[in-house]
């Protein structure tokens, strides 16, 4: 039952919510305010139990969204936390400085704009983008707004906060002299070389790498386990002799069972000074990846088993390298002569019985 209480000098209110629950409030000194509040309290409640109205929250975006984080972090993978967090603090908490309710299509597209004026990549600003949707519709399920201001009648996004059309996806990848210059570059610092031969020769990512153990490891049979890939999935990853000595060789650590002792940004700057002292342009630490894929396709690897060893789930990540099986394809075109002149086809048949062989 609502009613009005005193306490001490003051008056407050005491009443069950839509969903039963029991709130105690002090108001003030005046028991006709506090009548006064608790009676289009009830009324907000009314129109929810019998209209299915929401009151719009006053709370604040940034408020909201301290909220939010404490609410969903734990339902997310340690490496999306650290991107999810870092979106929300150093982007769009300065950008939605008012009230969470204030937030509409407008301002969002208005935040796509800037971002790309200060150069941010089309995928940059659909990550910052879908983590600020992801936002909003929470606080459409939590009942802290009453609609979407990011979707139309039908449900569907707005069209201008659709995401962006993002550029296919690199491939640059080292040649034999590049990665002759890179490990020596790396030579200087522990466990850089052993990082760098290990992902080139396995295609792993970089915190794939890094999670490592030696109780992960078959050394016997040469496969690597990978409990939490970026899928979501339990994997698996041959090891070919490169990546299996680059393993074998780093020493034993006291304070840990993993076998590589930095943490992510920290491998990230070290390969980045050693790609600087090499020379290397347009390379980042993610293109030791693209490496090992470029080398499969232009060995002749199968699509279907390139992407079952960079453990893609959609084939169209796989699809980039599609076009350096041309170099494959080249050489084994260029590798037969059939019905050329003597002089012509001089040296041939013994490239084709190696090439066999």
């Amino acid at each position: 039952m609502a009613r009005v209480f005193k306490r001490g000098k003051n008056h407050g209110i005491d009443y069950n919510d839509a969903n039963g629950r029991r709130h105690r409030k002090l108001i003030g000194p005046s028991k006709r305010i506090a009548e006064e509040v608790l009676h289009d309290v009830l009324g907000k409640i009314a129109r929810r139990q019998h209209l299915g109205v929401i009151e719009d929250s006053k709370i604040s975006f940034a408020e909201f969204a301290d909220v939010w984080w404490k609410r969903i972090a734990h339902t997310l993978k340690p490496r999306t936390q650290e991107r999810w967090s870092g979106i929300v603090a150093k982007h769009l908490k300065p950008a939605f400085p008012g009230s969470l309710r204030a937030v509409n299509q407008s301002d969002a597209e208005s935040y796509i704009g800037r971002r790309i004026e200060q150069k941010a990549a089309p995928a940059t600003v659909n990550r910052e983008m879908t983590v600020l949707k992801h936002i909003i519709r929470r606080a459409v399920g939590w009942e802290y707004l009453s609609r979407n201001p990011f979707r139309d009648a039908q449900g569907e996004t707005v069209e201008g906060l659709r995401p962006l059309r993002e550029p296919s996806g690199r491939t640059r990848f080292l040649s034999l002299d590049e990665i002759e210059n890179l490990l020596a570059a790396c030579d200087r610092v522990p466990y850089l070389k052993a990082f760098a031969l290990v992902a080139m020769n396995t295609g792993m990512r970089r915190n794939e790498v890094l999670s490592l153990t030696r109780r992960s490891i078959d050394w016997q049979n040469r496969i690597a386990k990978l409990p939490d890939t970026k899928n979501g999935e339990v994997g698996q990853v041959m090891l070919n002799e490169v990546a299996y000595k680059a393993l074998k060789s780093l020493p034993a650590r006291i304070d840990s069972d993993r076998l590589f002792p930095w943490k992510p940004n920290a491998v990230s700057i070290a390969l980045g000074r050693a790609i600087r002292r090499a020379g290397l342009v347009d390379f980042r630490l993610h293109d030791l990846r693209h490496t090992f894929g470029s080398y499969q396709t232009m060995r002749g690897t199968a699509p279907r088993a390139l992407q079952d060893l960079l453990r893609h789930k959609d084939g169209r990540m796989t699809a980039r390298y599609s076009h350096l099986s041309n170099v494959y394809l080249r050489t084994a075109v260029d590798s037969l002569a059939l019905g050329a002149a003597p002089e012509a086809s001089a040296g041939r048949p013994n490239a084709m019985v190696t090439a066999e062989k």
